[in-house]
């Protein structure tokens, strides 16, 4: 029996044959064997095509603009800033998160003062206010990911986020989808059970 045959009704294709009109066939003719056959196989493939089709779409190459413009390649490229200096939850922390514009004014109050994109964070930062700063980087909710966990073993940034050292503007370079999850996993030899990363 073909693909063809399990997805379209043999009412139809007695109807065909007969040169009677569609209407004619008797519904009642349809076996509930091929109803049986033939939903299972409907499902599964508007499931794997839906699946297919919103898996073409990604965020690599995402680059939001951000509302106080700022350069990686300034910071951790030319000044050699290390991610962790900015990004210290990482070490601690299931998130990296963006860092209080406290850390910022630690250089900031003397350097490049007169910028007016360095005025507009003091301003921020004199009135208690954080720069809302937008998310570039997402993993699914259903995913469980620890930054702390990879700084821990050695992983660096770059293998995540990309050469960000050389990004003026940041960008996601990755997919940072399940596949790319695993190659690395399987190259680091850590675990790729399920309940590592969906808890």
């Amino acid at each position: 029996m073909t693909l063809f045959t399990i997805l379209f009704p043999r009412g139809l294709f007695r109807a065909a044959a007969d040169r009677r009109p569609i209407e004619e066939v008797d519904p009642g003719n349809l076996s509930n064997a091929t109803a049986k056959r033939t939903i299972p196989v409907v499902l599964a493939l508007v499931v794997l095509g839906g699946w297919a089709f919103l898996d073409t779409f990604s965020n690599v190459g995402y680059a939001p603009t951000q509302p106080i413009p700022f350069s990686h390649l300034i910071h951790a490229g030319t000044n050699k800033i290390p991610c962790l200096y900015c990004h210290s939850n990482a070490e601690r922390s299931r998130y990296a998160t963006v860092p209080p514009a406290a850390v910022c004014m630690n250089c900031h109050t003397v350097v490049r003062t007169e910028r007016p994109t360095i005025q507009q964070l003091t301003q921020l930062y004199q009135a208690g206010k954080s720069v809302p700063w937008v998310r570039v980087h997402r993993v699914p909710d259903y995913v469980y990911f620890s930054h702390q966990w990879h700084v821990a073993k050695g992983i660096e940034c770059q293998k995540c986020h990309g050469q960000v050292q050389n990004m003026d503007v940041i960008r996601q370079s990755t997919s940072l989808k399940m596949g790319m999850c695993i190659s690395c996993h399987r190259q680091e030899k850590a675990s790729v059970e399920c309940n590592t990363c969906h808890v």
